[in-house]
Parts: C-alpha cells; sequence; structure tokens
C-alpha cells in the first residue's frame, strides 16, 4: 500500500496508509485528529490542470476515482453547520473554524460585516475554552 499525503486542516500535511477505499483513510485521518463528529468533513482532491476541486467518495475505491492524479487530499468541511455552537466536539468545532476562516479569508467564502463579527466571537469562545483547557487540565 502507497502512503497517501493528506493536507491537515491547520496546514500541514501528513502521510497516512491509504486502503483501497476512502472509508479507511477517513478513519485514519479522523482518529488521528480525535474527531467525534465526522459528518461535517470529507476529503478533496484537486485536478491541477482544470483547477476544479473533486470530492472523494468513502464508498468507492481511490484509485479509480483520482485518474492517474497523484495521491494527494485535502481534509475539508464538506458541509457548514447552520450553527457552529451546536457542534458538541471541540476538536470537530476547532477545524470547521479553521477552515471558515481560511474560506473567508481567502474569498472563497463571501461575509458580511455581521458574518465577520460572529466569526470573532467564535475565535474568542474557542480561545477561552483552549486557554481554560490548557489551565484546568
Amino acid at each position: 500500500m502507497q502512503a497517501a499525503r493528506v493536507r491537515l486542516p491547520v496546514g500541514v500535511y501528513k502521510a497516512f496508509e491509504r486502503g483501497s477505499e476512502g472509508e479507511a483513510l477517513f478513519r485514519q485521518v479522523t482518529s488521528d485528529l480525535s474527531i467525534e463528529e465526522r459528518e461535517y468533513f470529507s476529503f478533496c482532491f484537486y485536478d491541477k490542470e482544470e483547477g476544479i476541486r473533486h470530492w472523494l467518495y468513502n464508498d468507492k475505491k481511490i484509485l479509480k476515482q483520482l485518474k492517474n492524479l497523484p495521491q494527494e487530499f485535502s481534509f475539508e468541511v464538506k458541509f457548514y453547520p447552520t450553527t457552529p455552537t451546536t457542534i458538541v466536539d471541540d476538536h470537530a468545532r476547532y477545524y470547521v473554524f479553521l477552515q471558515l476562516r481560511r474560506d473567508i479569508l481567502t474569498g472563497r467564502l463571501p461575509a458580511t460585516a455581521d458574518t465577520h463579527a460572529l466569526h470573532g466571537s467564535f475565535v474568542v469562545e474557542m480561545t477561552i475554552k483552549c486557554i481554560k483547557c490548557y489551565f484546568f487540565f
């Protein structure tokens, strides 16, 4: 088995053992990131020639989906929750926040001033939770 190169939400790449289907790789990555609420996330890969993003289907063979593209994936949010505060898993909420921030900064997700203010409140909430976890555990 070849290793798959996966870009994690924090922006770094990590190699994972690639199974024949996407579900095996997905379980490895979500386990490594300690994500329990997995339904918001998926892998995508980019067609370098056309610059198009394609989502990887977990129930299909990886090689058939790639069609001679390099085995390089990006672990991203596929479905944004309507209210991020309903996400119970702190790790999942953090990675959704990172993706949301990156999408707003790059212009992939246009945002109004109200959305920026709401996003800022999520940053403060996440920072306070991280500080509490650091000092009290």
